[in-house]
Parts: structure tokens; C-alpha cells; sequence
């Protein structure tokens, strides 16, 4: 196990700029800041909570982390080495995403079994495809089902799966309950619960929910805008919090 008290992702300065659309063609286009100066590390062993409203910028923040996003200024480090996600092709591994639509997030023409297979085949990993259900709570006769025939809650645990098939650090999950019903939200915490215990990793969970930052996160980073107007302790922070904001999203969840 490496040192948990050395951030395993760190990212510093991070500003995301989109263009505007232009009904013009040749109009020069001015640019939307979407983030501004964000700073946040990551530990392994640790659950850490990006929150805010729609529109905050909190899905930016993870697609930038993994290269989805190519208009942005900053500096990550993994494992104390700076990396370009740009140019993230030996981290491709070690960083995970998983999208908050279980449905879209899956090849349709694939069953269960046929996606993890194909994972641990390009990868070339020992893991086999009953091993890494069982890991998320699955049986066996799931591999030959199809994402349609699948439910949320099932879906949604062979996503995670098939991130935990190539073996990564660190996990980004996106909303990856907020479209589940309550009950099967639990369960999945409690799966990711485990999995971060089990094998040490470091988990960035975007959501909109602070009941469920309640739940389960270590840590809370809180969004407004694109900029980070609270971060630190999600205990502290959820019974004593400081910026407006951040009083505002815990009144409406009492309400």
C-alpha cells in the first residue's frame, strides 16, 4: 500500500474557457469562463465530494481531469508527476471515469459479459469477467445480458466494473446515482464504501446531493460558478459552514 498522506492526483490553477456561439461567421467569438483558478488534491483511501448546482461546473472539472476538455490553463500532477491530460496515454489506466447515464455509458450490441471481456483482453489482465462482477455485487448470469435488459441499479454496477477491470488509482464518478431510486443509491454508496477500503482508491464523486455527501465523503470541495467557494472536512463543513453558498445548498437539504 503507498503513502496515503501524499496526494495520488493534484490539480492546481485549473481555468476552463468555451467559446461563445456566434450567429456571425466571421465574427470574432469572446470566450465564457466556465472555471477559474480551481485547486484541489486527491487521496487515495479517500472519498472526496465535488458539489454544487447544475451549471457549476463540477462534470467540467472531471472531463478535464481525463482529457475530455481541451480549453483549459493549469497544472496535475499524478503521483507527484506532472501529467498533460491532453497526453494521458500511460495514465489511461490508472485514471477512471464513470458517467452518470449507466445506459448511454454502454454499447448496446454488448452484453455485460462481452464489454468486461473486451476490457480485460486489451489490458491483458488475469482478472476474469465472473471475478469482476462478483466484485460489484453481481451474479454471474448477468454477463449475458444485455445494458436493455439490465436495470439502473445493474448497469450502473458493470460500469463500475468495468473501471475496476484495467485496475485504476482513482476513480471520477458523475452523478452516478442521482438518476437511481433511493434505496439502490445506498447500495451503490456502500459498493463504492468498499471498494475504496478494499483496494485503496481515491475517489472524486460529483453530485448535486448533499444528503449523499453526508453519507459517506471525507472530504467536500463546494462549486459556485466555476470557482470553489469551500473546501475542506464534509463533517465540519456540513454542520458549520462558512460562505453563503454553501449555507444556502445545506438549508434547502433540510428543507
Amino acid at each position: 500500500m503507498k503513502n496515503n498522506s501524499s496526494p495520488i492526483l493534484s490539480v492546481q490553477h485549473l481555468s476552463v474557457t468555451f467559446p461563445k456561439k456566434s450567429r456571425f461567421f466571421l465574427k470574432e467569438q469572446a470566450s465564457d469562463q466556465v472555471l477559474s483558478d480551481i485547486n484541489f488534491e486527491l487521496y487515495q483511501g479517500k472519498i472526496t465530494a465535488l458539489v454544487g448546482e447544475s451549471g457549476s461546473g463540477k462534470t467540467t472539472i472531471g472531463n478535464t481531469i481525463v482529457g475530455l476538455v481541451r480549453n483549459f490553463t493549469g497544472e496535475f500532477q499524478f503521483e507527484g508527476t506532472a501529467y498533460n491530460p491532453l497526453d494521458m496515454f500511460h495514465l489511461r489506466t490508472e485514471i477512471q471515469y464513470i458517467f452518470q447515464d449507466s445506459l448511454s455509458a454502454l454499447n448496446p450490441r454488448m452484453t455485460a459479459g462481452q464489454t468486461l471481456n473486451e476490457i480485460l483482453l486489451i489490458h491483458h489482465s488475469n482478472e476474469n469477467v465472473d471475478s469482476i462482477l462478483e466484485q460489484v455485487e453481481l451474479q454471474g448470469e448477468i454477463a449475458g445480458k444485455y445494458p436493455h435488459e439490465l436495470s439502473g441499479g445493474q448497469r450502473q454496477r458493470v460500469n463500475i466494473a468495468r473501471a475496476l477491470a484495467v485496475n485504476p488509482q482513482v476513480l471520477v464518478c458523475d452523478e452516478v446515482v442521482s438518476a437511481l431510486d433511493v434505496s439502490i443509491q445506498a447500495k451503490i454508496l456502500n459498493l463504492i464504501t468498499r471498494l475504496v477500503r478494499e483496494r485503496n482508491l481515491a475517489i472524486l464523486f460529483i453530485t448535486h446531493d448533499l444528503n449523499v455527501v453526508k453519507a459517506f465523503a471525507e472530504s467536500i470541495i463546494v462549486l459556485s460558478k466555476g470557482e470553489i467557494v469551500e473546501k475542506g472536512d464534509a463533517l465540519q463543513i456540513m454542520e458549520s459552514p462558512e460562505h453563503f453558498y454553501t449555507k444556502t445548498l445545506i438549508a434547502a437539504m433540510d428543507s
